[in-house]
């Protein structure tokens, strides 16, 4: 099978660049907070949700993107999108709805084309295509959702995400009909890893704590990132007729790992963070595990 888009684009590494720096806000807003129970519950659902819709498009990348035109301005509508939220001031949950209602829609458009541009010879590759339409649909209605009965707003996030896990199920499903180029996966999941530890890095920077701390944090960082460098040596990137769902899952609780030691270190020890951060550490090595070669 000839894969395409084997290796990251500029569009692509900037989208990664915008969502990382983007999550980090969502922690720097979240270290400044009463840091409630529901205060960090809000902030770690808004990094799956953003996390989930940038995957969204790496995947659709990964299965139907061609380097084309319209893909090109279906990818900066979303890195314009995203970068419309990083230059407010304010983190309010109303504008963090639009964005994502935006996003989602913006995927939606981009399935829904992709349906309409296939030919209907391709008739197994349409029927896959069909599903994925209205999985994008339920999540934007979800979200509108949100908007109008803002009040339970993290309600359907949470919904929105639950909806997402339809895509999972199908894919796995599916991948007799149109594999996963699991190489382009996994090189898109290491770039917006370590995008997203840097990003977490800089926005330190801004924070007034001490350089004792910030010491700490590049060096347990490097060492973080050095080790993950390995485990991602060690992974059988050839592999074909797979979803790559675990290995997902494996990224998601690497980035929250991430996330909970820099909280830990900006909170000055804050040891609540250490138990979450440690199961995230065996969650993911027991996903990675797998995919070794």
């Amino acid at each position: 099978m000839n894969f395409i888009l084997k290796k990251e684009t500029i569009l692509t590494s900037f989208y990664a660049i915008s969502l990382s720096l983007l999550i980090s806000k969502f922690s720097v807003d979240y270290s400044f907070s009463d840091k409630s129970i529901y205060d960090f519950f809000h902030f770690i659902l808004l990094f799956i949700i953003f996390f989930n819709s940038w995957l969204l498009e790496a995947v659709h990348l990964n299965r139907y993107g061609k380097d084309s035109f319209i893909n090109h301005i279906f990818l900066i509508s979303q890195i314009l999108v995203i970068l419309n939220l990083l230059v407010r001031n304010s983190l309010n949950i109303k504008y963090i709805l639009a964005t994502l209602i935006l996003l989602s829609v913006i995927l939606s458009i981009q399935h829904i084309t992709e349906y309409i541009l296939t030919d209907k010879k391709d008739l197994m590759i349409k029927k896959l295509t069909e599903p994925f339409c209205y999985i994008h649909t339920g999540r934007t209605l979800s979200l509108l959702l949100g908007l109008i009965l803002i009040d339970y707003s993290y309600w359907f996030i949470l919904l929105t995400f639950i909806i997402s896990q339809l895509f999972p199920s199908f894919i796995s499903r599916s991948v007799h009909v149109r594999d996963i180029n699991f190489y382009h996966l996994t090189g898109h999941l290491f770039i917006i890893t370590n995008t997203i530890a840097i990003s977490l890095w800089l926005s330190d920077l801004k924070i007034n704590i001490t350089t004792k701390i910030i010491l700490l944090i590049s060096i347990v960082y490097i060492l973080l990132l050095t080790i993950y460098r390995r485990i991602f040596k060690t992974i059988d990137r050839t592999l074909t007729k797979q979803s790559g769902n675990t290995y997902i899952i494996g990224v998601y609780f690497t980035i929250l790992e991430l996330i909970f030691i820099n909280l830990f270190f900006v909170l000055e020890y804050d040891w609540k963070y250490f138990l979450p951060c440690y199961a995230c550490v065996i969650i993911s090595t027991r996903c990675f595990n797998q995919y070794k070669k």
